[in-house]
């Protein structure tokens, strides 16, 4: 028979298809699992999560689970609170029966028949006689609840599925929840005079009525009707389509898919909406393999990745994961209680954003347990967190976390429960603008946790009917600008003041970023240090055009004469310009100046959220400055248990100065509003001088050097020594980390001059394209091209007298050496050896007599008048002790006096197989050295070469490299030379 017979039956029968699929409605997607249960877990997962309750936390919360629907089911069918209860009730007897266990003692099991039984008709009764009544548009502030009942009631009907229930024992059940879904969509659809839901309603309403559809159409997939309201295909269109638009596309999305944005409604209102989403998202990974399917809706279609997959929610859960409190609390922000986790992140099914709860310092009335957290007011959802069966792993967030895009910026000493954890607040742009009615008046706000404690808060939300007695600008750790700030934002309209978060870095010891908002005709920038993860120095840089009363703000959670459980506050303002707050065991010391010293200190009573609708009273530090075009304020904030750092007043008439001393440490910070050269010499340290905006300098309690910072500054000088110098105004971090490792950031382009007692061995950096070490001066010369954390390795130094110089220059004939000592121990003396080019050995030269026994300074000098003028000549120290016991110092090296300086040449760059290399400038040996290392000073190649060599790098990684010629005796010949590698 010819083809095109063949044609027209096929079309005719495949036009039939389509006709009859387009009227039924059901939604069967190619690779879908049609197994039950497809919700919370999937069949294969049962026996593993049936397991894991058998002991320890999660036997608790099964336990707890199993004894609330031990009873009738709940008999109001009517209000809010009624309706929301038996969906509850519906799907925890859902779970209770598909894990087939109940409580005995400290053991589990198996349910007796008749129990069983029991659960399955009241479960039945429950979904036979659902309440699918949806209020009519353009009213949709009940939604919320009818959205948590349809996820719940379709979650308890696909568990029952999964236990062995055929649909034809559940036909009534079917139809009341296809019902109860299409009243649902019939109304998010609805449009009035050319208005209608989704195109108004961009926030956490319409979320969770997406959710809700997408989820229907995952239970009842199969479902068909000739009503377009009640067919699967157009709940899970529309479901995608609008959670994809809210969170991803549309001009007012709450979110961003190119980066961690955030949620703009702030996180309370992420999890509330997210407590639907996530069941959806993960009915979807149950149900659908990864990929993507085309969603229509109103007339626009787009290709969506299944969401249980796509890495924009990722991004989500990684915002959420990295501005987690060391408590697993959330920070207060925006329209966010005080008490609030999200456990119920363990539905994502990855353990990385579910970190452990240390809730132990929470009032009794707060959410201060997982089961607590679990049965918010507003959803239950143990049996969820319980079918995810997930592990909560440690956090691993960094020192410094910086998300402009969501306006986070978060110090952290580490991430144990007792970790310090300050956050600053900084949004813009979307993240700021469609906040609407869940914003604050809270630009560069701060909130502290430490130890354990909540200590600087944010104050929370009461209720949305309550919000302004706690969001204003009053209620935030912020600068009034004449008694106000930030206005609150209001239904439809946000704050009006944007903040930006800014020139961040992060090194070992020093941590630093700036927000930088303006409200009130007023610039303000919060400049941030955190020290040695301890404490934290606050610069506020504030000025406008005409004068103002500027107020200083940090709201403690302690209250003046309170009790153990408000927590205290006490202060000796009058002489020492700081409080201290105290709760649960844990300080929280604010010592605050301004420039040419602050105006006033006075202190108010404020409240904040305990938990819904329930407030308490806490004392808030106010520093001013009156009067002023712009000022400075420094605060030092520093959160302890046992020893509090002293910490005193050093302000001038231009500056804001504090000195700070611990048993480790002696500090001292200053800010001022210009770039002028200022010196200062407090704190029993030796004058310091800085050109910058902002100063930081620290010394240990050997008198040694340890960190140094400076904002906008081209100079830093301790006593006579130059400690940095830089050619361009930067913000420059320099410190010493251990004896050998110094570490620095710089933050453009320049040639930077640092203090350097010892010859680097290592220099590394990610725009470092040349250095060279003074040996005379003791310096070390970088030139960068660009901002550059940077890290330097001098030579070991195995004295236990404490060698912190040793030098040696020519001067003609003569070579001189220099080199001091901070302690002395029983030193007998110094034996001075050298070693000249050719020479096997080292010999002595000298010996130069110790002192004995030192706590300060000790300058040593020799002078070698036979060196030979010609060659490179190497010196060493043998410290000798009383007892005879030696130690030997680092090798220095001094040129000779026709020394021509090395060059090193390498091509191709980038190599992708071998790399050439020539030294010039050196005479050929046998006994060279050549290193090639990673940024992070691991060596990765090192070979003997002598002169010209060939590499191969075929085998290494692709990446940056440095590679350095070394001598025989391991000294440095030439710089690191900057490789790339590319395969």
């Amino acid at each position: 028979m010819p083809l095109k017979n063949y044609i027209y039956p096929i079309s005719l029968i495949f036009l039939f298809c389509f006709d009859l699929r387009a009227q039924s409605g059901s939604w069967l997607p190619v690779g879908a699992d049609l197994s039950y249960p497809r919700t919370l877990l999937k069949a294969s997962q049962v026996a593993s999560v049936r397991n894991s309750l058998s002991n320890g936390i999660n036997f608790s919360l099964y336990s707890g689970l199993y004894n609330s629907i031990n009873g009738s089911i709940p008999g109001d069918n009517t209000a809010n609170d009624g309706r929301r209860a038996r969906a509850t009730f519906a799907k925890n007897t859902a779970f209770v029966v598909l894990i087939d266990r109940k409580p005995a003692g400290s053991t589990l099991t198996i349910l007796a028949p008749e129990e069983r039984a029991n659960f399955i008709n009241n479960l039945k009764a429950a979904l036979e006689n659902i309440n699918t009544n949806v209020e009519a548009f353009p009213s949709y502030t009940n939604w919320q609840w009818r959205s948590k009942e349809l996820i719940d009631y379709m979650i308890a009907y696909d568990l029952l599925r999964g236990v062995g229930e055929d649909e034809t024992s559940m036909v009534t059940s079917k139809a009341k929840l296809q019902q109860f879904a299409g009243n649902l969509y019939t109304q998010s659809v609805a449009n009035i005079f050319g208005y209608n839901f989704y195109n108004s309603v961009k926030n956490n309403h319409a979320l969770m009525t997406a959710a809700a559809l997408g989820l229907s159409a995952v239970v009842l997939n199969d479902a068909t009707s000739t009503t377009a309201a009640q067919q699967p295909v157009n709940w899970i269109n529309n479901g995608l389509y609008n959670i994809d638009n809210v969170l991803w596309r549309d001009a007012k999305r709450q979110s961003d898919s190119t980066a961690v944005a955030g949620y703009a409604e702030g996180p309370y209102y992420f999890k509330y909406a997210f407590l639907n989403v996530l069941p959806f998202v993960r009915a979807m990974g149950n149900f659908l393999p990864d990929g993507r399917n085309r969603y229509t809706y109103n007339g626009a279609s787009r290709s969506i990745r299944n969401p249980y997959y796509d890495h924009k929610f990722d991004l989500l859960y990684e915002w959420m994961s990295a501005i987690l409190m060391p408590d697993g609390r959330y920070p207060a922000l925006e329209d966010s209680y005080v008490d609030m986790g999200m456990p119920e992140l363990a539905l994502t099914g990855k353990s990385r954003y579910v970190q452990p709860l240390a809730l132990k310092n929470l009032a009794p009335n707060q959410l201060n347990s997982l089961t607590a957290q679990l049965r918010d007011l507003t959803v239950d959802m143990r049996a969820a967190y319980l079918a995810a069966n997930i592990t909560p792993a440690e956090a691993a967030n960094s020192t410094l976390t910086v998300l402009p895009k969501s306006g986070n910026l978060v110090f952290r000493s580490g991430n144990d429960s007792l970790a310090n954890y300050l956050h600053l607040y900084g949004k813009n742009g979307l993240a700021q603008s469609v906040t609407g009615g869940h914003n604050h008046g809270d630009a560069s706000s701060f909130i502290l946790h430490a130890k354990g404690q909540l200590l600087a808060l944010d104050a929370g939300y009461l209720s949305s009917s309550y919000r302004d007695s706690v969001g204003k600008a009053t209620n935030h750790n912020l600068i009034l600008v004449d008694g106000a700030g930030p206005a609150i934002g209001t239904d439809g309209t946000t704050n009006d003041a944007e903040a930006f978060i800014q020139n961040t870095f992060n090194t070992r010891q020093l941590a630093y970023g700036e927000v930088r908002t303006a409200y009130l005709g007023t610039n303000i920038t919060r400049k941030t240090l955190q020290v040695r993860k301890n404490y934290y120095l606050l610069a506020d840089f504030v000025n406008a055009p005409a004068a103002h009363n500027y107020t200083w703000q940090l709201h403690g959670y302690g209250l003046e004469n309170g009790t153990a459980a408000t927590g205290t506050f006490t202060d000796n303002l009058a002489t020492q310009q700081e409080g201290i707050w105290q709760k649960n065991g844990v300080n929280l010391k604010a010592h605050v100046t301004a420039t040419g010293s602050a105006d006033a200190y006075t202190k108010g009573t404020n409240i904040h959220e305990v938990t819904y609708n329930k407030s308490e009273k806490h004392t808030t530090l106010l520093v001013q400055k009156n009067g002023v075009t712009q000022t400075q304020f420094l605060a030092l904030l520093h959160p302890y248990t046992t020893n509090a750092a002293t910490v005193t007043t050093t302000s001038t008439n231009n500056t804001a100065g504090l000195a700070a001393t611990n048993a480790a440490y002696q500090d001292i910070a200053w800010a001022q509003a210009d770039t002028s050269y200022t010196t200062y010499s407090n704190n029993n340290l030796p004058e310091v001088g800085s050109d910058a905006r902002l100063t930081f300098y620290s010394q240990d309690n050997t008198g040694s050097f340890a960190q140094a910072f400076v904002e906008q500054g081209t100079t830093l000088q301790y006593g006579a020594s130059q400690v940095l110098q830089s050619t361009q105004r930067a913000n420059i971090n320099w410190q010493q980390t251990d004896l050998t490792h110094y570490e620095g950031y710089v933050s453009r382009n320049t040639s930077l001059t640092l203090a350097l007692p010892a010859p680097p061995t290592t220099v590394v950096g990610a725009n470092i394209s040349d250095y060279n070490y003074n040996i005379t001066a003791g310096t070390l010369a970088i030139e960068f091209s660009g901002p550059s954390n940077f890290g330097v390795i001098t030579q070991n130094n195995a004295l236990p007298v404490r060698l912190i110089n040793f030098k040696a220059a020519r001067q003609e004939h003569i070579i001189q050496l220099n080199w001091q000592t901070a302690v002395e121990n029983q030193n007998a003396g110094f034996t001075v050896r050298r070693k000249s080019e050719g020479e096997k050995e080292f010999r002595p030269i000298g010996f130069v007599a110790g002192k004995g026994n030192s706590q300060t300074l000790s300058f040593y000098r020799f002078e070698d008048k036979t060196a030979p003028s010609a060659a490179i000549n190497y010196y060493q120290l043998i410290q000798t002790d009383w007892d005879g016991k030696t130690h030997t110092s680092p090798v220095i090296a001094v040129q000779g006096r026709n020394y021509l300086s090395p060059e090193l040449t390498v091509f191709p760059v980038p190599a992708a197989e071998y790399l050439q290399v020539n030294l010039r400038g050196v005479a050929a040996a046998d006994n060279l050295h050549l290193q090639l290392y990673t940024l992070n000073g691991e060596v990765v190649l090192h070979q003997k070469f002598s002169n010209e060599t060939s590499l191969n790098v075929s085998k290494l990684k692709p990446g940056l490299y440095y590679l350095r010629v070394l001598d025989v005796n391991g000294q440095v010949i030439t710089a690191g030379k900057k490789i790339i590698i590319n395969h």
